[in-house]
């Protein structure tokens, strides 16, 4: 089996959304499809990682939760194997994607964060259409320039789906207020916070 390319790959927890607090080993795959003015990733670089090395990494700790990120993972040609590793070692396996693609078998939780700033190939906060069906949570990033209105394709909500606004970190107050003013109107939406970032920690 070929060499892997991973941007970086660690064991933390899971700072946001629905497993927020869980141990996990973070898979982040290089190379990205859009182009977020505000993201914290420095995605376009790789380091290759043999099978049996990424195998002895993935049983460093006992805990069996991965996250797969990116850049955008779904659009990775590692991905498959990758995944096929995680799950012969007993993985659940949660990945985080922009929506841009759709998700492959073998992932057990999907967290879907359209984003505005597409290249030219999508238009904004394009979802792939097979995501409305298999998708386990929705997580917006919201900024100041944010449009609520983009969230009402999502009516009727599922009562099995998160629904979570995460404020962008660089305008923390501004952008908290914003979510907490609509979820007054729109309470089947949640605040999600980044607290690996509050407690230091990848």
């Amino acid at each position: 089996m070929s060499n892997f390319h991973i941007n970086e790959t660690f064991w933390t927890l899971q700072g946001e959304g629905r497993w927020a607090g869980h141990r996990a080993l973070f898979v982040r795959l290089p190379f990205c499809n859009y182009d977020c003015p505000w993201c914290d990733t420095e995605y376009n670089t790789y380091e290759k990682w043999s099978p049996e090395d990424f195998r002895s990494f993935c049983q460093k700790e006992s805990a069996r939760f991965a996250v797969i990120t990116g850049g955008e993972p779904l659009a990775n040609k590692h991905l498959e194997p990758i995944l096929n590793i995680l799950k012969e070692l007993g993985f659940y396996i949660a990945c985080e994607t922009n929506g841009s693609y759709p998700a492959p078998k073998g992932i057990d939780f999907v967290t879907v964060s359209p984003k505005k700033y597409t290249n030219s190939k999508f238009p904004e906060y394009f979802i792939h259409p097979e995501l409305f069906d298999n998708t386990h949570e929705w997580k917006y990033v919201v900024d100041d320039h944010f449009d609520f209105q983009i969230l009402e394709q999502h009516a009727p909500h599922k009562k099995d789906v998160v629904y979570s606004l995460s404020p962008e970190f660089n305008q923390m107050e501004l952008n908290t207020k914003r979510i907490i003013d609509f979820i007054k109107e729109n309470p089947q939406w949640k605040l999600s916070l980044q607290t690996h970032k509050w407690i230091n920690i990848p």
